[in-house]
């Protein structure tokens, strides 16, 4: 006899009669009628070949081959029990790996602030990062590689369900050493300039020319393609030339002034920071908590 021969809902009958020992009331803890309860451990004896009660007139005791049954089905559903008990718990604890794909010019600054806040709050929980150009990031989003992924824009897809929530709003200024600015400045200084920019297919500083002065941007040296925002800061720091940086990063520096700030007089350029993720199909404490916790250092737009 094989168990995937049996019916295991015979068993369960079985069980219940055991416990409760006697047919009457396996039968309204069952829901089912005293014939249908008979009928079905009479099925399971016949199936076993084996009889599990002795019957004397409406008296029911387990043979020794029935306490057996009822024994290890007893084993069965308490080990069960601490499965589930065991998954529960798990599903509630906030513990595994946050996969996170970032852009190439995300703050090391801002991250590290982010992560010793979750790691601090969830210590059970572990974060593995992914530095990949915007055009990959979504990518890596749909196929499952990563679980978040803060972008300079939404992402859309068609067909795919993206959450997209904007965390931030920041403004992109012109920074730099003082020796880059001892005159008022004009963009005619600005091609004498050495410049600091992150993508060679997107130069930011172009974005930073237009936005100010209306035109199309001039042939400008550019000395580094620098990729991280950190980078870029730390070549300004030591004079390597100007470039465009996050004012919340710029201004600590500004205040020692050790950089400084151009201002044409018109409102700064700005851009946002997106967290971008695959709705969610089954709730997640792990995915929830970083969520949340995303959501409290970064102020909202």
């Amino acid at each position: 006899m094989r168990l995937n021969d049996l019916d295991l809902n015979k068993l369960h009958t079985f069980f219940a009669v055991a416990e409760h020992q006697g047919i009457t009331r396996a039968a309204a803890r069952l829901g089912l009628t005293r014939a249908a309860v008979s009928q079905s451990v009479s099925t399971l004896e016949a199936a076993l070949n084996v009889r599990l009660f002795h019957r004397i007139g409406k008296r029911m005791s387990l043979t020794n081959e029935g306490r057996l049954l009822h024994a290890r089905l007893r084993d069965y559903q308490a080990q069960l029990q601490q499965t589930l008990d065991a998954i529960v718990n798990e599903e509630r604890t906030v513990r595994g790996v946050v996969r996170i794909g970032l852009f190439l010019g995300f703050s090391r600054l801002r991250l590290s602030g982010l992560l010793a806040r979750f790691t601090g709050r969830y210590p059970e929980a572990r974060v593995k990062l992914l530095y990949a150009p915007h055009s990959e990031l979504n990518a890596h989003l749909l196929n499952d590689r990563v679980d978040f992924v803060f972008s300079l824009s939404p992402q859309h897809e068609g067909g795919a369900k993206i959450r997209s929530s904007r965390l931030l709003r920041q403004e992109l200024v012109l920074a730099g050493a003082q020796q880059f600015f001892k005159r008022p400045f004009g963009i005619d200084d600005l091609k004498r300039m050495p410049v600091i920019d992150y993508y060679q297919s997107d130069p930011l500083i172009h974005r930073w020319v237009r936005h100010h002065y209306r035109v199309k941007p001039p042939d400008l040296r550019v000395t580094v393609w620098a990729a991280t925002t950190d980078l870029v800061l730390e070549l300004l720091l030591n004079r390597a030339g100007i470039g465009v940086l996050p004012r919340d990063l710029a201004d600590p520096f500004v205040k020692r002034r050790r950089l400084f700030i151009v201002d044409t007089g018109r409102p700064e350029l700005s851009d946002f920071i997106w967290l971008n993720e695959l709705m969610p199909t089954f709730p997640n404490p792990l995915l929830d908590a970083f969520r949340a916790v995303v959501h409290e250092e970064f102020s909202p737009a």
